[in-house]
């Protein structure tokens, strides 16, 4: 109590500013601008900047936790601006890919925003959970309950190459809406998923990059669309 009371004392900012927050502060700035580059360019750069995203909050945790004494308000502080940047990141930002393919229909609107709802209702149940936990568990989280909103980072980009593989508008946002759907179901969903561990999520990485440029190579060499082109007009 007495470290923290000497570093809000002499920090000029409320809030944490080191090391061990930047990445999720940059996942958080890597959504805030797929949103306007979304807008602005194209739904393609919305998703470069999804995966960014994605692999940010893939490794923040191990680089907090490579910090030493840190202090319970430090690791709270954690905890709670990786909900906030996640649901940012992986609860707004993907419905703008969406929205800017073309989704812009009121049904469609129901389907974005189930999708942000749920991505909302899974980061705070996980919250109450984690915290519970804690107070009866010293160990390690080793599952999840529903799939943890940062898998939208791999699903998403996923749908997006598949739906543009199509010319006609209404495929593709079609394919997108099963996209979405899938993805707010699978979040509230009540099933185990396994968490990985640090070695377990490069390799994941590796396995979705992989299948990712697989599908940006057949989009282009088979449809004749390179992964910027902009999206048919509406």
């Amino acid at each position: 109590m007495k470290v923290e009371r000497e570093n809000k004392r002499k920090a000029p900012f409320v809030g944490f500013w080191h090391y061990g927050v930047i990445l999720t502060y940059l996942s958080a700035v890597a959504g805030i601008v797929g949103i306007f580059v979304s807008a602005v360019f194209g739904p393609a750069w919305g998703v470069v900047c999804l995966f960014v995203s994605g692999v940010c909050d893939a490794f923040d945790g191990a680089v907090a936790g490579t910090r030493k004494q840190r202090t319970e308000a430090d690791k709270k502080f954690g905890a709670h601006i990786d909900s906030l940047s996640d649901l940012i990141a992986f609860g707004v930002a993907p419905v703008s890919i969406g929205f800017f393919l073309g989704m812009k229909r009121w049904y469609y609107m129901i389907v974005l925003s189930l999708f942000t709802l749920c991505a909302l209702i899974r980061l705070a149940y996980y919250d109450v959970t984690e915290e519970e936990r804690i107070k009866t568990d010293t160990g390690k989280r080793t599952s999840f309950e529903g799939l943890p909103v940062t898998n939208v980072a791999i699903g998403i980009p996923t749908f997006f190459v598949i739906a543009t593989m199509f010319t006609a508008p209404l495929v593709q946002r079609l394919v997108m809406m099963g996209g979405y759907l899938l993805a707010a179901f699978l979040m509230v969903f009540r099933f185990r998923m396994p968490k990985a561990g640090p070695k377990g999520v490069i390799i994941a990485i590796v396995v979705f990059a992989t299948l990712f440029i697989s599908l940006c190579l057949i989009r282009y060499y088979v449809c004749g669309v390179s992964l910027m082109s902009p999206p048919p007009a509406i």
